[in-house]
């Protein structure tokens, strides 16, 4: 077996990184990046949702596997607990939230770096993409902290219908 076969990521490694305040209309969600792989478009993270947290309701240009470990969360498709595992397709579109709490193990697939476009309330989009997800993935807590997180995102005013 080849050495590249097989991976291993330890729990203890990363950060927990708070996105409140850093990334527009995330309230009480934190990430810890575990693997973003440039060449085959997959992201790997944990996200933590402390009570009553949400984030932007969002759109999918990637598939998404979520997997959650604890607590309750839910958005436009149902309410999901402890052991259910959520499969999302390209163009899904929601606003997760979590009443009491959760953690989940999510793993996005995108074959050309295009991720989730956050839908603020006043029609901003916020494109996260690969470039976003591979600089958070190297960051400490403290790097996170002084980062300047929009420059790594795209942001296109006024997205609304008309």
């Amino acid at each position: 077996m080849s050495s590249n076969a097989i991976k291993v990521i330890r729990k203890a490694d990363g950060d927990w990184l708070d996105l409140t305040g850093k990334v527009p209309g995330a309230e009480g969600v934190s990430i810890r990046m575990h693997d973003v792989d440039q060449d085959t478009g997959r992201v790997v993270m944990s996200v933590r949702f402390e009570p009553d947290a949400k984030m932007p309701r969002h759109s999918h240009h990637c598939t998404a596997l979520a997997y959650t470990l604890s607590g309750r969360w839910a958005y436009d498709d149902g309410s999901y607990s402890e052991g259910d595992l959520v499969l999302e397709s390209v163009g899904n579109n929601h606003l997760p939230w979590s009443d009491i709490g959760t953690e989940m193990l999510l793993v996005f697939e995108s074959p050309n770096g295009q991720y989730l476009d956050n839908q603020l309330e006043d029609g901003t989009c916020f494109h996260l993409g690969m470039p976003f997800f591979s600089t958070v993935a190297e960051m400490s807590a403290s790097e996170w902290e002084t980062a300047e997180v929009l420059g790594l995102v795209e942001t296109i005013p006024e997205m609304r219908a008309a």
